[in-house]
């Protein structure tokens, strides 16, 4: 039996972060906590349930429970370091068509990704890392006649990730950033690809602001039948955070 629902998934975070200027043989670290205003489209199943995801940033935040975002970066010389981690937890009341299928959805995801970059010049960085990916769900379907089905699983999975950015510089206090990244490879989700613009304003040399918009599109899938677990999404949304050097 398929059913379609609508849920709200939520992927893999997003570092807020322009190369730090750090005096020579120092270190130089930025702490980041921030808010991504995403909306996704795609297709999520667990077991033998799967369904057409489709929500604006308004449905999932009407429909959060719990949320935490932040990155945490430190540069010596040419060498970064950079951390970046979300935990959200969702639940929704979900319909079917015609309201002949009603049920419940929860949901809890973790994302960590860990980047090692290495500047080839003042503006342009290389970086290669992981991104751990942590998907529990829990869906509760009512159909017509009392029929119920329930689909709960949890799915982990790490994808290999290669990228690079570039920065430009418009005066001392406002910069541009483009970023792009690739992963999965099959080794974790099939394929994965990221794309960020970023602006950001440094009020203070240990204060900046930091808008952009993202767009990640992550392919995974795993098992058959009962073990079967589907996560095919696209997501995408400003984002808006504050940068703490130190």
């Amino acid at each position: 039996m398929k059913s379609s629902y609508k849920i709200a998934l939520l992927g893999s975070a997003l570092c807020l972060t322009t190369p730090l200027q750090a005096a020579e043989g120092e270190w130089q670290q930025e702490i980041v906590p921030y808010m991504w205003g995403s909306g996704m489209n795609g297709t999520t199943g667990v077991r033998d349930i799967e369904g057409e995801v489709d929500m604006s940033f308004g449905d999932i935040l009407s429909d959060l429970e719990f949320a935490f975002m932040g990155a945490y970066r430190a540069q010596r010389d040419q060498f970064s370091v950079t951390v970046d981690g979300i935990y959200m937890a969702l639940g929704e009341d979900v319909k079917g068509p015609r309201g002949a299928v009603k049920g419940t959805v929860d949901m809890d995801q973790t994302a960590l990704e860990v980047d090692l970059g290495w500047d080839l010049s003042d503006r342009f960085t290389v970086f290669g890392g992981l991104r751990y990916i942590d998907i529990t769900s829990d869906i509760m379907l009512k159909g017509p006649n009392d029929t119920r089905v329930r689909g709960k699983g949890s799915e982990q999975w790490i994808d290999p990730v290669i990228g690079a950015h570039y920065t430009y510089p418009f005066s001392d206090k406002w910069s541009a950033m483009l970023r792009g990244d690739i992963g999965g490879f099959g080794v974790g989700s099939q394929f994965a690809w990221q794309g960020i613009a970023e602006l950001r304003w440094q009020v203070r040399p240990n204060i900046g602001i930091v808008g952009a918009y993202r767009y990640i599109d992550m392919d995974y899938s795993s098992g058959r039948g009962p073990t079967y677990f589907l996560y095919d999404m696209a997501i995408s949304g400003p984002a808006l955070g504050v940068a703490f050097a130190f």
